[in-house]
């Protein structure tokens, strides 16, 4: 039995991880579509398989990408997918149970996140869930180039629902850097164009107080070496991100 949901997923350069993604996917529906923003690696190739509607495009950022594969959905209702988010069998037969009549309800989700092949169960990765299952006749991704958030014409419920998308992150501290590194600079445009500024609180109080929570508060020293990491990691990108901001409002005034 299938449900009345298209899968849309985000992709560039995924072939680590799509074949799992998919293969979940296809559990759940007849409906797939993969918005794929210039891969070179064997991700359409993969793919093909699967027989999801491709879209090629450029990248616009989360919120533009990811409405660009809703609005080519065949079903109102989304399961919104990165390219390394797997859901787990729980989370499709809960999904093919609910009544798809109410277009007035969110669905939340829990995130167990991976570090390779290792689940991170504290710190700032704990108790993650998000939103990602909703009706695209009432909600949509606003345009934040990162961190985008769903935004609903009217009052929506949110349900949890039981299960997990798996995210299998990063397969190891080292690209997780990396990525973080692209997603601080994104965040400092993002920042900047909203007219927010680092002062010394920012720049220096943050990266510190983001280490104590997630790695004393959150537990995060329970993952061990891997939970070390990812509290040092965090707390370089959020000095980064506001660092890169403070560099964007120098040439901004430079320029002047």
């Amino acid at each position: 039995m299938k449900a009345p949901v298209s899968v849309v997923i985000i992709t560039n350069n995924a072939a680590r991880t799509i074949e799992k993604v998919l293969q979940s996917a296809k559990q759940l529906t007849d409906d797939i579509i993969l918005v794929d923003s210039g891969s070179t690696d064997a991700t359409l190739l993969l793919s093909q398989v699967y027989q999801p509607t491709i879209i090629s495009t450029s990248w616009e950022g989360y919120g533009r990408n990811k409405n660009l594969g809703n609005r080519s959905a065949k079903y109102d209702w989304i399961l919104s997918l990165d390219s390394d988010e797997v859901p787990d069998v729980q989370l499709i037969n809960q999904i093919k149970k609910i009544d798809f009549s109410d277009s007035k309800k969110n669905y939340e989700i829990k995130i167990l996140n991976y570090v390779g092949s290792k689940p991170v169960r504290f710190g700032e990765w704990k108790n993650d869930k998000v939103t990602r299952l909703f009706n695209k006749q009432i909600t949509h991704w606003n345009d934040a180039p990162v961190h985008e958030q769903l935004v609903s014409s009217i009052p929506v419920t949110a349900i949890k629902l039981k299960g997990f998308i798996h995210h299998y992150t990063t397969p190891d501290i080292a690209s997780f850097r990396l990525k973080q590194e692209r997603y601080a600079g994104m965040m400092a445009d993002k920042y900047f164009a909203a007219g927010k500024k680092a002062g010394f609180l920012k720049l220096f109080l943050s990266p510190l107080f983001s280490f104590i929570k997630n790695y004393i508060f959150l537990a995060g020293w329970m993952d061990g070496r891997t939970g070390l990491n990812i509290a040092l990691a965090n707390s370089y990108y959020t000095y980064n991100k506001y660092r890169l901001l403070k560099k964007k409002w120098r040439a901004a005034g430079k320029n002047k």
